[in-house]
């Protein structure tokens, strides 16, 4: 009976949470039922055969859950699960980099200046606002991919399914679908991030007339966000599509490895550009950090930096890109994606 408890394995993935084991139970007494009928030898373990042909005609465990499942919501109860540990994760991070920006700027200043207090609501102000851009992002994001699922149905439906397929999934690496929606949500904050908000990637010091904000990122920068974006894009077109077709197969690896190459050569391309990053001297020196470094210098220094960083990250996608061919194109082994909320 191996095989009814991969199917009921795999029924449970596509189930939602509420009344998810009952609804288990209920398919189980079913089935049972249905081989005890069909045996023609009562009292003996029944063939495998005969409970493959039962379980394929009751249907792929994907259209077994279509019955249980209502689509009425923006992001469904299969979702929902890894929609709120990911917004958690988001608006975490962003609150405590708006929290550490104001800490760094009130400490290294010389004294209490008396605006910190009127510049208070402005504060609180910035941080609702990046709280509710990142709220945003990240429900928009699972919402994209939960209306993509039911294409991903439909396409599922119309094709041919066999319970040989759940002994298959056995040699498959599973990979869960959190970590795509989670790159999902941060590549489309990243990209907001640097179209709409790249003057808030700067130095931050309180001055006489409130808060002033001075970008490190020089006009040299502003060439490559075209194309910064295009590959940012391009990767989150790629993970969609790898939550519809449940695995990496030749398509996918393909347009990955040509993804990669375009990243690889945007990288490049700033690596052996001019300089990107620049340190305002005026706002150096308000910080007043109490080091004998120019402001010139400290540029010289994080571009020397941010150098190794970028040549690490072409490293880091030649070594995925081989790695991705490998599997696909001499191991040959899919990956499947488990859609497993938990």
């Amino acid at each position: 009976m191996n095989l009814l408890n991969l199917y009921l394995e795999d029924l449970r993935t596509h189930l939602p949470a509420k009344n998810r084991e009952d609804i288990l139970k209920e398919i189980r007494s079913t089935l049972m039922d249905m081989i005890e009928d069909q045996n023609p030898n009562p009292g003996q373990a029944p063939d495998e055969e005969m409970v493959k042909a039962i379980l394929e005609a009751f249907g792929a465990p994907r259209k077994v859950a279509q019955q249980y499942i209502e689509r009425n919501y923006l992001i469904g109860p299969r979702m929902f699960p890894m929609y709120l540990q990911v917004l958690k994760i988001v608006l975490i991070v962003v609150a405590c980099l708006n929290v550490l920006g104001v800490v760094i700027s009130l400490v290294m200043q010389k004294g209490i200046d008396p605006n910190v207090f009127e510049a208070g609501f402005e504060i609180i102000g910035g941080l609702f606002s990046s709280l509710f851009t990142a709220f945003g992002i990240v429900t928009l994001s699972f919402a994209g991919i939960e209306w993509t699922t039911p294409e991903e149905f439909k396409d599922a439906l119309k094709q041919e399914w066999s319970p040989d397929d759940l002994l298959k999934e056995k040699v498959q690496q599973p990979i869960k679908i959190s970590g795509l929606a989670l790159e999902i949500t941060l590549s489309l904050v990243f990209i907001a991030l640097l179209n709409f908000f790249l003057d808030r990637i700067g130095i931050y010091y309180l001055s006489a007339s409130g808060w002033v904000s001075t970008p490190i990122l020089n006009e040299n920068f502003l060439r490559y966000i075209p194309w910064i974006t295009a590959y940012a894009i391009l990767d989150i077109g790629l993970n969609l599509y790898l939550i519809r077709t449940g695995y990496w197969d030749k398509v996918a690896t393909v347009a990955k490895v040509i993804i990669n190459v375009f990243t690889i050569a945007v990288t490049y391309a700033i690596l052996k550009g001019p300089a990107i990053i620049t340190i305002s001297p005026t706002a150096w020196e308000t910080l007043n950090f109490g080091l004998q470094t120019s402001a010139q210098g400290l540029s010289q220094t994080l571009n020397t930096i941010l150098d190794v960083l970028l040549g690490l990250s072409i490293f880091g996608k030649v070594v995925e890109t081989i790695k991705r061919i490998y599997d696909t194109f001499v191991k040959g082994s899919q990956v499947s994606i488990d859609i497993n909320s938990k």
